[in-house]
């Protein structure tokens, strides 16, 4: 396996059900440290059943615990986190590219179907971003294609969902323009630190 992840810092309780809830409806969470699961990703690497190993969902103190646990043998090589114009984790990507950790980007278009994950309905929409779209009418591309062009000059991995067999071409059409540092910093300005992913508790 190339790449073999933490999916979240959080753990469910163990089963078959990946969202264990509980009579309520709220999820069942359970408790092992973290640095415990990073030590069984290890052995993974070890014995050569893996290239490499990251995280997913993590923030920078989460990350520390890895990085300053006893005995370490292998640093995280990838953080994939939410990550779009209104959430575009400056902090964060600064702490981990200080740590040679890869940040990868999901949900860059700003938007998810999965029902176990809560959407605000009334949030603002990346696509929709009148600066983003004033900004792709000037270059003549998609809004699509801007978003993932601002975080590759971010020097993010991008991760880009369409369902759209037109769309999933398009977003690959990302290479041949870039960003000027005035369309750069304007985009910048419209971070809100909002997310769309949260999970239903």
């Amino acid at each position: 396996m190339d790449l073999f992840l933490i999916h979240t810092p959080v753990e469910f309780k163990p089963g078959d059900d990946l969202f264990p809830k509980d009579e309520h409806g709220k999820l069942i969470f359970h408790h092992t440290d973290i640095r415990e699961t990073w030590k069984a990703l290890e052995a993974c690497k070890d014995a050569g059943l893996v290239k490499s190993i990251g995280v997913s969902n993590f923030n920078h103190k989460q990350l520390e615990k890895i990085l300053h646990m006893k005995g370490l043998k292998y640093k995280p090589a990838c953080n994939e986190v939410e990550c779009h114009i209104y959430h575009n984790q400056s902090k964060l990507r600064e702490f981990c590219k200080s740590h040679d950790i890869v940040l990868i980007g999901y949900a860059v278009l700003g938007s998810s179907r999965d029902d176990n994950w809560v959407e605000d309905k009334d949030s603002p929409k990346v696509l929709e971003d009148p600066v983003l779209n004033t900004i792709a009418k000037n270059l003549k591309r998609t809004p699509a294609q801007v978003a993932i062009r601002y975080l590759l000059q971010k020097d993010m991995v991008v991760l880009a969902k369409s369902f759209n067999a037109e769309r999933i071409k398009e977003n690959f059409q990302v290479f041949d323009f870039e960003l000027c540092e005035k369309d750069m910093k304007a985009l910048d300005g419209v971070n809100k630190h909002l997310r769309y992913m949260r999970l239903k508790s």
